[in-house]
């Protein structure tokens, strides 16, 4: 399973009905806000593993903690239940400082207020982990080993078939720019809004959150990550 089956699979098809019955929302817009949330928050948790071994220690104890329970295998559960505060900590933890801004875009290029982005973010989270916990734990029963950074690469790189050109995983393509900004992506157009989509999912995630672009750019790289995985 990557990470196109956990957007537009089975899995994805459930989360979308049920996000969008709990919260009210017109299923054709949940659908869109998953298709791209979730590459954000996989590139969010790729760079931060990435960033320090302790924060890799950190994603690696949320995934096995946030995502065990069958949360995967009782979907239904997870949206009668509805968004908790511990959930919407998870986004806050995955995106950091990033986290109004992933928000506020979301919100303005869907029409879905930020308060109901906030909670499809806190629903697709816990599954986010579960997923990736049902990864880690194939990895290691069919011997491949590698780490964290392996296994979300691995995921990133499945996610279209542009993708594979983003070469050792998205981790490097998107660490300059993830960090607020402070650093610049030579890939990313400025002054346009057109994404440059010919790097892939890595670089579409590197574009979105390099603070040069504005939010026409910001809105148009969403789409474009939508598009990757609509059905």
């Amino acid at each position: 399973m990557n990470i196109s089956d956990l957007i537009s699979g089975s899995i994805g098809s459930q989360a979308t009905e049920g996000i969008s019955e709990k919260l009210g929302i017109d299923k054709n817009q949940t659908q869109w806000v998953v298709s791209a949330a979730i590459p954000l928050m996989m590139s969010a948790l790729n760079y931060n593993a990435q960033k320090s071994p302790e924060r890799a220690q950190g994603i690696q104890q949320a995934i096995d903690t946030k995502g065990s329970g069958g949360i995967l295998e009782n979907l239904a559960g997870l949206f009668n239940q509805g968004p908790t505060e511990d959930e919407d900590q998870m986004v806050n933890n995955i995106f950091g400082k990033n986290t109004d801004n992933v928000k506020e875009s979301l919100s303005e290029k869907s029409g879905i207020s930020v308060g109901k982005i906030g909670g499809i973010l806190a629903l697709l989270a816990p599954l986010v982990m579960a997923y990736l916990n049902k990864q880690k734990q194939s990895q290691g029963e069919s011997g491949s080993g590698g780490g964290l950074g392996d296994l979300l690469g691995n995921i990133l790189g499945g996610g279209s078939s542009n993708a594979g050109s983003s070469g050792g995983g998205i981790g490097d393509l998107i660490g300059s720019v993830l960090g607020g900004g402070s650093q610049s992506n030579d890939q990313a157009p400025t002054n346009s809004s057109q994404p440059n989509i010919s790097g892939g999912l890595g670089d579409l995630v590197g574009q979105f959150f390099d603070q040069k672009n504005d939010k026409n750019t910001k809105g148009s790289i969403l789409d474009s990550l939508a598009g990757m995985f609509g059905k």
